[in-house]
């Protein structure tokens, strides 16, 4: 993986069986379509993470199914970088138990 510059506060959520409240990712540096660092740091769980420009829409994007463009399957322990809209909202959902998810605006490439 190439360099990650944060730009923005690191923020985190716990993903569980229902999405839980999000948190959005804001740049402190107003760029306008930022990457976010989204890290699961639980070593047995996974989690889905959607993302939305809402809470709501963070919340119902949180899921494995066809019908959602805005999610990222996070495998426990695994972090990757991805293209959002700036101040995207992100919240996660699991198959059973909980995960924390790390999230930080940033660029890179």
């Amino acid at each position: 993986m190439n360099a990650f510059q944060p730009t923005g506060p690191l923020l985190g959520f716990t993903g569980a069986t229902s999405a839980p409240t999000s948190v959005q990712a804001v740049s402190s540096d107003n760029v306008t379509n930022p990457q976010v660092m989204l890290s699961n740091t639980d070593s047995s769980i996974d989690c889905v993470v959607g993302w939305g420009a809402s809470d709501a829409a963070a919340k119902a994007n949180a899921v494995a199914s066809a019908g959602s463009a805005n999610c990222y399957y996070l495998m426990r322990g695994t972090q990757v970088a991805a293209t959002v809209p700036a101040g995207s909202y992100f919240s996660g959902i699991t198959g059973s138990s909980t995960a924390i998810i790390k999230v930080q605006a940033g660029n890179g490439n």
